[in-house]
């Protein structure tokens, strides 16, 4: 069984390709707006890490983007996944929100937040327990074996 990070894809290719979903323990939603400006939406099937306490929901964090953007774009993943605002440091916890792990979410997800805001964005898998078949099923070029 392998354990497999799929990195650098498009919504489209996430989209075109469902992934076994009870094998997928993370994902995340990385949207660059400039050189120097990007964010990021992340799960993990254990839980967002909060201190030493999991969270489940999701988590957003923000690098060089005004502050306005950055209160734009929790607003609009809060109005699209809910959940109780929680704060640490320079991440935002989406707690118990409403969310799933399927391929048509995530790149929906993605593509939601390009066509808002003017953004790239990638999506990043990490999945376990895959068989070979299975691993060579996916996003092959895009593969990197995590140990």
């Amino acid at each position: 069984m392998a354990r497999m990070l799929y990195w650098h894809l498009t919504p489209q290719e996430v989209l075109a390709k469902p992934y076994p979903v009870d094998k997928l323990i993370h994902w995340e939603v990385r949207c660059t707006f400039s050189r120097d400006s990007y964010c990021s939406v992340y799960w993990f099937r254990a839980g967002v890490p909060y201190d030493k306490e999991p969270i489940l929901g999701i988590a957003f964090y923000a690098n060089g983007l005004s502050r306005e953007l950055e209160e734009d774009l929790i607003r609009f993943l809060h109005e699209r996944v809910g959940g109780r605002l929680m704060r640490r440091s320079y991440r935002t916890f989406f707690a118990e929100a409403r969310i799933r792990s399927d391929n048509e979410y995530v790149a929906g997800l993605a593509l939601s937040i390009a066509e808002r805001f003017n953004a790239v964005c990638e999506i990043w898998l990490e999945l376990d327990g895959l068989s070979d078949v299975e691993a060579k099923a996916l996003y092959t070029a895009k593969a990197v074996p995590v140990s």
